[in-house]
């Protein structure tokens, strides 16, 4: 009960900071900490001290935490929460590119698991043997939960898993027996659309040549210029948008030079830049391959970026760096872009950087600093940013 009291008492703080402000990341370890001291079996602060210390990138201690979390559970708790608990940790490590460790727990959730339950986890194994470039094993798992319940969502995922491979024509088998199964899943019915042009293509043979597909700027151009078909240009540009993405995505999981955490800094740091750069564009809808869009505009992206996230620090900024560079010198490597414009949005990048960053440092100081006036921060804020922060768009 005490653990209980502490507990909701940090949770109430950091949701209603009043005069004091919200739990920092360092408070919030330290707090959890004492709980745990206090009460080892507290499995809430247990989860909780485990996201922190993965978010962090200290996964060994992360994995300490819920195996403990997850011991208090079975001693003191039902079979229906301790396997609530796997699939919300296993959720949680697969959110955060954690997928070695999903794979851990899954494995351990199959032994608790009834047989007719276990088909939803065979299908989630296979997503993170997917993930892991495992694709041979994930068909394995997958066929698994096909022979134990025959549904649509299993056998779009062995039709997605057969592309991924390039096995095409199996592909489309299994795709259109999900659309038979279910004609309703939008998901099913996208990727049998998919691996039908796959079939047809001269140049694309596997899910990876689809993501990385050449952009048509002829039908784009054609759906822009008719309001009519604003719908169908916006669900486009998204489409090839969201394809750049996950294939960058899987080009990070495969990559050594990255660490399981810096993985996900780096695709989260993408994400962020590029989802933001995508809500102040204001000439139709931004297409990520337009690099141009950010090499012109960086120092006015830059400086409405530094105006408007106001927990930015050198972290961050750097964050954004590495991730906009990694993401385009991908898109470059696969021909999406020219060498030649990476290069010169390389270039951009790096003269501005030393300028942006003292920019940062300088509103940071005043930010929430009251000693200054309203007035006196607009002015400095002029001077920064040379007026683009009062701009909502480019």
């Amino acid at each position: 009960m005490a653990a209980e009291l502490d507990y909701i008492d940090m949770v109430s703080t950091n949701r209603m900071p009043l005069l004091r402000g919200p739990i920092v990341e360092e408070e919030k370890i330290e707090w959890l900490e004492g709980i745990v001291e206090e009460c080892p079996e507290y499995y809430p602060a247990l989860f909780d001290l485990a996201s922190e210390n993965i978010k962090n990138g200290n996964d060994e201690a992360g994995k300490r935490c819920i195996d403990r979390g997850l011991q208090s559970l079975r001693a003191h708790f039902s079979r229906n929460d301790l396997i609530d608990a796997y699939h919300k940790t296993c959720e949680f490590l697969e959110y955060y590119l954690r997928f070695e460790l999903a794979l851990e727990y899954y494995n351990q959730l199959l032994e608790i698991k009834k047989a007719k339950e276990k088909p939803s986890v065979y299908d989630s194994i296979a997503l993170c043997y997917a993930c892991l470039n495992d694709v041979d094993k994930a068909i394995e798992y997958q066929r698994r939960a096909i022979e134990s319940n025959e549904n649509c969502k299993f056998y779009s995922n062995l039709g997605w898993l057969e592309m991924i491979r390039g096995n095409v024509e199996e592909a489309e088998k299994m795709l259109k027996k999900a659309v038979e199964l279910d004609k309703r899943d939008d998901i099913a019915k996208t990727n049998y659309e998919i691996s039908k042009t796959l079939l047809k293509s001269k140049k694309m043979h596997n899910w990876n040549d689809y993501l990385l597909r050449e952009v048509d700027y002829g039908k784009l151009n054609k759906l822009r210029e008719d309001e009519d078909e604003w719908e169908e240009y916006e669900t486009l540009v998204n489409g090839y948008n969201q394809s750049r993405i996950e294939a960058f995505k899987s080009y990070l999981l495969q990559n050594p030079k990255y660490s399981a955490s810096e993985r996900y800094d780096v695709q989260f740091s993408l994400w962020y830049m590029l989802d933001f750069v995508f809500g102040i564009y204001d000439d139709g809808y931004f297409l990520y391959d337009n690099i141009e869009v950010i090499t012109d505009n960086c120092e006015r992206i830059m400086h409405k970026f530094i105006f408007k996230t106001g927990d930015i620090d050198n972290e961050i900024f750097d964050g954004v760096w590495v991730a906009v560079s990694e993401f385009y010198k991908f898109l470059s490597k696969h021909k999406l872009v020219e060498k030649a414009e990476f290069k010169e949005l390389e270039k951009e990048m790096k003269n501005l950087k030393p300028e942006l960053r003292e920019k940062m440092l300088r509103y940071n100081e005043v930010r929430r600093n009251d000693d200054y006036t309203e007035e006196e921060k607009e002015r400095i804020r002029e001077e920064l940013f040379e007026g683009d922060h009062a701009w909502p768009i480019l």
